[in-house]
């Protein structure tokens, strides 16, 4: 998986400045994150994927831009980290579809995901987490009353 940072040349705002988004490449597939800042096309470099010097907003634009690759690269290296095959699928996943589903489903899904990619090192240390977790507590209820 691969990105870069991209002007949107096609949005133009009330005040001439355009969106900076995320641009993300995997298996011959794109997705567009927007990154919540605009900025004038002329103070974008596009070559150094920077917002040039002589903007207003340099500092606080770059810092932005900056917090947002370094959100998605932890993601990325979290889910290296767990063996997980990093896809648009895996990366975008938001808590929201996770909390529908009680612990003992979630930690199954996670199982059998892991199986299928033959990753059965990793799906037999949630089989023991999932285990031990039972002993301590119900894995019938569901997430939001777990963080509680």
């Amino acid at each position: 998986m691969t990105f870069k940072v991209i002007l949107r040349k096609d949005v133009i705002y009330k005040n001439n400045t355009s969106p900076l988004c995320l641009l993300f490449f995997h298996d011959n597939r794109r997705k567009s994150v927007g990154l919540g800042v605009s900025v004038a096309r002329e103070y974008r470099d596009a070559d150094a994927q920077k917002v040039m010097e002589d903007c207003p907003d340099r500092d606080d634009i770059q810092f932005q831009v900056t917090a947002k690759i370094k959100e998605y690269e932890k993601k990325i290296k979290k889910l290296e980290a767990l063996e997980i095959p990093v896809t648009f699928e895996t990366l975008f996943e938001t808590v929201g579809k996770r909390m529908d589903c009680t612990v003992d489903d979630y930690f199954k899904q996670i199982i059998e995901r892991l199986e299928k990619v033959e990753k059965y090192g990793s799906a037999s240390k949630h089989k023991v987490t999932l285990a031990l977790m039972s002993q301590f507590r119900s894995v019938k209820s569901s997430f939001v009353s777990v963080a509680t």
